[in-house]
């Protein structure tokens, strides 16, 4: 009974950390569709956009989400980028915390874990019809196998066929009229990412309330 009671505690408390350098929520970066997605379903979430040794310190963080960026936060794969600093810490200082990236948040995970990115000039944009792996069934449970999700960003993350061990669960025709993958599981049941954003359909919040619910689960820590 005491151990359930604690759990119950911890759930009602347990909070997700979005880490971002964004000063402002914008259409890119799509933040305020973010923050409104969690706040529709009452969940607890805490913003860092600096390396804090206070939040580190942190037991209620059940898991960590790095959203879209504006653009200032490109990434160039093989080039020294300090401002990249603030995820790798979060990510050094809890190592075995799910993870969810979010546009942005999803090319810094392709870049960490291995893969690269195929660099364009000009923004992709639009709602693109997106086919999930419904097998994956932690993130993409009670979501329609086919459907349209938000996209806005300059370059595609590529997984080299060497690095076996990224997983890819989701595709959409890029602009080059082909087949790509457009989300990844990095970690098996912990790190996953998303070149879309799903905060900006209703249909599509449902991965991130799986992200809370189903992966993010304070049960499997205790």
């Amino acid at each position: 009974m005491i151990k359930y009671i604690i759990i119950g505690f911890i759930l009602l408390y347990a909070m997700l950390l979005i880490v971002t350098n964004e000063t402002e929520p914008n259409h890119i970066n799509n933040l305020t569709n973010l923050y409104d997605a969690l706040k529709t379903r009452n969940i607890p979430f805490v913003t860092t956009k600096k390396c804090d040794t206070g939040i580190i310190k942190r037991t209620d963080i059940l898991g960590i989400i790095i959203p879209g960026s504006s653009g200032k936060s490109r990434i160039y794969p093989n080039s020294i980028q300090p401002e990249l600093e603030l995820e790798l810490y979060y990510l050094f200082h809890f190592p075995k915390l799910p993870v969810l990236g979010i546009c942005h948040g999803c090319q810094f995970l392709i870049v960490y874990y291995g893969g690269t990115l195929m660099q364009y000039d000009n923004y992709f944009i639009g709602d693109k019809q997106t086919e999930l792996d419904l097998s994956i069934e932690q993130l993409f449970k009670d979501c329609k196998k086919i459907q349209k999700m938000r996209v806005h960003f300059h370059d595609l993350p590529v997984v080299p066929d060497k690095y076996t061990q990224i997983k890819e669960i989701a595709w959409f025709t890029f602009r080059d009229n082909k087949r790509h993958a457009c989300a990844f599981e990095f970690e098996k049941g912990r790190v996953y990412g998303l070149i879309f954003h799903p905060e900006i359909n209703e249909s599509s919040r449902q991965i991130l309330y799986n992200f809370y619910y189903n992966i993010a689960d304070v049960k499997s820590r205790l």
